[in-house]
């Protein structure tokens, strides 16, 4: 879901650093960025011939390989420059030690080390290894493509290797950035979804979105109406398969890609046979914002004071209210500027950093699903983690139980918004540090669901 904790994050995650060397920096290095709560892998790669220096890095939490930067050194000072993202890194060989500083909109240290070649990032990945080692899966991958918006999508569709005429259904990602796996601080949901449910016959279509993987073109970060015409488009393509049930094609989608869903079910109600809401929402975007400010502090183990909150809950209705973007930019400067308060929770960005921020997310803050949840017709699973602390579990389910009566609609007692499970609030957005990617009940009321629903 967007909310300005993870939408800085992500800001810092993709804008992570590139380098140069002398022959002393040959090979591969591993830091962490502390971002926030979070702490985030990047890895360099360093080759160099003579003068010429060969970089890439890797972002491995976020899904990123292979990643350009520029590099300059003179001595064993290093400046990498990262123009793509705004960003910047400058640092000080010492030994078998970089330490050194990443800038973007602050400073951030960061140190990195040799990397051990024997380092496996996967083993932390149990679930995403077992699919990924297992050489007789029951269903075959193929690349597809499809095009919407002028933009050619690529993707991977899971075929079960026996039978005919198969249901299939489209996987939507949540906001930001997301190649077809979900790829989240290595973890890959929909890697997961889509094993599961091809084993039990579905065919399962997942796409890298706008701007992600070999999707060239589009912004990751568009509205959600333009996203959910991506999400038609890729239904719509599973419908001109010979393979699939064209009467039986749904769409899953997770917190955003939830949303997405449901907003296809309701304008599209000839052609969305189900849905299925993963930690989607049923309350309006000022809502859904109060809620996620309240229970992230929570989460990380933040004090937020009485008057933070209505700082908080001020600047949402304001960005719900105004449709104008430089009218917007302007409400928002003379607000921040009034509250000089609010600068202590910026993490060192400007005001105009945390302007840009929340463009990103105010379609989320202005939207309102009540309306599109009235109109949906087709069976609908709506399920949520009662640790979730970016779609609160007890007010959206309720609110989608209410508006939608013949949905089936569950609470899962202590996991997050990625499913996985946690002992308490504390530390439930902590999902790099956890090695389960998905609750297995989850996948297998999921499949169940869907065999003893749409199959009927």
């Amino acid at each position: 879901m967007k909310h300005f904790s993870i939408t800085l994050l992500l800001s810092i995650a993709m804008l992570s650093s590139a380098m140069a060397q002398n022959p002393d920096l040959n090979g591969s290095w591993k830091g962490a960025l502390e971002a926030g709560p979070y702490s985030l892998t990047i890895v360099f790669h360093i080759e160099q011939n003579g003068d010429k220096v060969s970089f890439s890095w890797d972002s491995p939490d976020q899904g990123g390989f292979g990643l350009p930067g520029t590099a300059t050194i003179n001595g064993n000072e290093l400046v990498v420059d990262m123009p793509n993202y705004m960003a910047s890194y400058h640092g000080t060989l010492k030994g078998d030690t970089l330490d050194g500083t990443f800038t973007q909109g602050g400073d951030t240290p960061l140190r990195m080390t040799r990397k051990d070649a024997n380092d496996d990032e996967q083993n932390s990945r149990p679930q995403e290894a077992a699919i990924e080692a297992d050489q007789n899966k029951p269903y075959r991958c193929e690349e597809v493509t499809f095009t919407n918006d002028g933009i050619i999508f690529s993707g991977t569709m899971t075929i079960p290797n026996v039978g005919t005429n198969f249901p299939a259904v489209v996987l939507v990602a949540g906001s930001g950035p997301h190649d077809r796996d979900e790829n989240v601080f290595r973890h890959k949901p929909f890697l997961l979804l889509a094993d599961a449910l091809s084993r039990n016959g579905f065919i399962v279509l997942r796409y890298d979105e706008r701007g992600v993987g070999a999707t060239k073109g589009g912004n990751p970060f568009a509205p959600t109406e333009p996203l959910a015409t991506d999400a038609m488009a890729a239904l719509r393509y599973l419908k001109t398969r010979p393979e699939v049930n064209a009467a039986q094609v749904g769409i899953m989608g997770h917190s955003e890609g939830g949303m997405i869903a449901i907003m296809n079910a309701a304008k599209h109600p000839d052609e969305v046979a189900y849905i299925v809401s993963l930690a989607g929402t049923g309350v309006n975007g000022v809502e859904l914002g109060k809620q996620q400010t309240r229970l992230l502090s929570k989460s990380m183990g933040i004090e937020v004071t009485d008057e933070d909150l209505a700082i908080n809950d001020q600047a949402l209705s304001i960005i719900a209210a105004e449709k104008d973007s430089v009218t917007l930019r302007n409400k928002l400067i003379e607000f921040y500027g009034s509250h000089p308060e609010a600068e202590s929770s910026f993490n060192g960005q400007s005001i105009d950093d945390i302007i840009d921020g929340i463009f990103i997310t105010r379609c989320v803050i202005q939207y309102d699903p009540t309306d599109n949840l009235k109109l949906v017709k087709c069976p609908m699973l709506a399920i949520n983690g009662t640790l979730d602390s970016q779609v609160s579990c007890k007010e959206n389910l309720e609110a989608i139980a209410r508006l939608v009566p013949h949905a089936t609609v569950k609470a899962y007692e202590g996991l997050n918004h990625f499913f996985q499970t946690c002992d308490d609030w504390l530390g439930s957005t902590r999902y790099d540090l956890f090695h389960e990617t998905m609750n297995p009940q989850v996948l297998n009321d999921i499949v169940s669901w869907l065999q003893s629903t749409v199959k009927q």
